[in-house]
């Protein structure tokens, strides 16, 4: 996939985040659309291609299911992404499609609502797979193994990765959007005192599970010149797999470095090198992934990570400030809809709108999706046209 600079975010939409939300998953995803199709200067009978899971009622119980939108919004569509309809996999879909001539501009939302509560695990962090419903593992036990076996390797990294989770959750408490919005600042210390959950990780290295919606509009960049908002421009991407997410056990030495193939494809294709990016919206996860992808990335050699965010400084003042609205781990983690959520943040850095939180001359950012957990990765690089 090459030559993607004629394809540009035109259109974004966030719902209200919240810890719980008196709603459904359909009614926030829809709301998010109409954000972003209004965003974006456009109705929804301007879309002609949809990617997009269908959380129901009604409709098909074969997911994805992105045709059943096609319905809901009384739009025929010419091109349905129901491959991987979240964040950057949809993301990049869709500008193959519209740079193939199979569509011009696409719908892309998701999210979350009516799902949580009870002081229960969040139930897709423990799916019914095997070797994870039997034995009782979830979403974070798998990150931890990886987080385990580093630690062996690099034990510097543990006061690093407790200072990378403080310095997000700080940001995050200074964005009125976030859902810990004025829950901060917090330090390294707050960090390994809080709660342990599964070592090495404890409370405050872990993300949120809340609920919302998102979504984006993808269109080409000659369309997107006649629309209100100047186009951010998908300068480039990249996606790897090394197989079913949260059904066999990680193995350290298959995923520490995945990204790495997909992050080399992105920014050759976008003619850029780590050097160049002005905000990194990475998929925090929790504390240690965001280490791990600085040196999966390229940014710094394994084994640094933690110490590279330290000292380069990944908040609002320093060198790379990163998961500039407070990331999963403080904004929101909104479930199927949480990689599109890293879009928004990195278009809206880039249209220069994020107000208090903008990084001044924005004009190149990174947003990423999964982990060395989830065993696959994908990420993608924008441009201020």
């Amino acid at each position: 996939m090459r030559g993607l600079s004629g394809i540009a975010v035109v259109g974004v939409g966030v719902t209200r985040q919240s810890r719980r939300l008196e709603r459904t998953s359909l009614q926030v995803s829809l709301e998010a659309a109409k954000l972003a199709v209004a965003d974006a200067g456009l109705t929804f009978a301007d879309l002609d291609g949809i990617s997009a899971r269908w959380p129901g009622p009604g409709g098909t119980v074969f997911l994805p299911g992105s045709a059943d939108w096609a319905g809901m919004l009384g739009v025929p569509v010419r091109w349905i992404g129901d491959s991987y309809p979240q964040g950057v996999p949809a993301l990049l879909d869709a500008a193959a499609a519209i740079s193939a001539g199979l569509c011009h501009t696409v719908l892309i939302t998701g999210g979350q609502a009516g799902v949580l509560g009870g002081g229960r695990v969040a139930s897709y962090t423990q799916p019914q797979n095997e070797f994870v419903e039997p034995f009782g593992a979830f979403t974070a036990a798998h990150f931890a193994l990886v987080a385990q076996r580093h630690l062996k390797r690099f034990p510097q990294a543990r006061a690093g990765a407790a200072e990378i989770a403080a310095t997000i959750r700080t940001t995050g408490s200074t964005n009125p959007d976030a859902v810990l919005h004025g829950r901060g600042p917090f330090t390294a210390a707050d960090v390994l005192s809080s709660p342990p959950v599964v070592a090495p990780f404890h409370l405050l290295d872990l993300c949120l599970a809340s609920e919302g919606g998102a979504a984006i509009v993808v269109t080409t960049v000659e369309r997107a010149r006649d629309l209100p908002h100047r186009p951010v421009r998908v300068l480039g991407g990249g996606m790897e797999w090394i197989r079913q997410q949260y059904v066999d056990a990680v193995r350290y030495e298959e995923v520490w470095s995945i990204g790495s193939d997909a992050a080399a494809r992105a920014f050759g294709m976008a003619g850029l090198t780590p050097a160049d990016v002005d905000c990194a919206q990475v998929y925090d996860v929790n504390s240690f992934e965001v280490a791990r992808q600085f040196e999966a990335l390229g940014f710094c050699d394994v084994g640094e990570g933690a110490d590279f965010a330290v000292s380069t400084g990944i908040g609002l003042d320093g060198k790379l400030p990163t998961c500039t609205d407070g990331g999963l781990m403080s904004f929101s983690h909104i479930g199927w809809g949480a990689p599109t959520l890293k879009i928004v943040e990195a278009v809206r850095q880039l249209r220069g709108t994020c107000g208090d939180r903008q990084v001044p001359g924005a004009r190149v950012a990174l947003a990423a999706g999964a982990g060395s957990g989830a065993q696959y990765y994908n990420l993608a690089l924008f441009g201020a046209d």
